[in-house]
């Protein structure tokens, strides 16, 4: 059981170091609304990933996945909300630059609500999370206790939210430092441009895979 555990904490190690969708929107987030965003952000999409482990859990996903029309709906939904926070960081990024408000504490655009429905969504819409729980979770649940396969099935999944929410996070409280030294207008006119660039290319790439 320990080999299995550890082998599981390895995959979830290696799912969260590498850059997803969920990274792409907590740097977007971190370096406009400062840490405080980033982390609400992380958040968001660390309850959207607990979200698909549960449905994974039991056993709804299959009815996701045999409908291709449903998962069509899915994946395009997350492609056009990555595209429209794209196009919305580009825009700011034509947009005369203003200093970015005072919300370490949540005020303003970036308020907790914002950064954790954008999370949430991005999450949710996004099937590769649905798939990577539906191809992981069976490798380490113990089938011959069928009674006891969702409970070790979700607790699998709160160890993989929780190795997402302190990879993301960690993302965001670094950028949030960061951010204090690119805070010039021109610095912000730079990262708003690149990081719509880069979320609609992510969406593209969602839309036509």
């Amino acid at each position: 059981m320990t080999s299995v555990l550890l082998s599981y904490l390895g995959l979830c190690l290696l799912i969260t170091i590498t850059p997803g969708l969920d990274t792409a929107v907590v740097v977007r987030n971190a370096l406009r609304g400062g840490t405080r965003a980033g982390l609400w952000t992380s958040v968001g999409c660390a309850a959207g990933l607990f979200v698909h482990a549960v449905v994974v859990a039991v056993g709804l996903a299959n009815l996701l996945l045999r409908s291709r029309y449903a998962f069509d709906l899915v994946r395009l939904a997350g492609a056009v909300l990555l595209v429209l926070l794209g196009l919305r960081s580009l825009w700011a990024a034509r947009r005369p630059v203003e200093p970015p408000p005072v919300e370490e504490g949540g005020a303003g655009r970036f308020g907790r609500r914002a950064p954790v429905v954008q999370g949430l969504m991005t999450n949710l819409t996004n099937p590769k999370a649905t798939l990577f729980f539906l191809a992981a979770l069976p490798q380490f649940v113990p089938v011959d206790q069928p009674g006891r396969a969702v409970p070790i099935a979700v607790g699998l999944a709160v160890i993989a939210v929780l190795f997402s929410l302190t990879g993301l996070g960690l993302v965001a409280v670094g950028l949030g430092r960061v951010r204090r030294w690119l805070d010039s207008p021109k610095a912000r006119q730079v990262q708003e441009g690149l990081l719509g660039a880069t979320l609609i290319a992510l969406g593209v790439r969602v839309a036509v895979q």
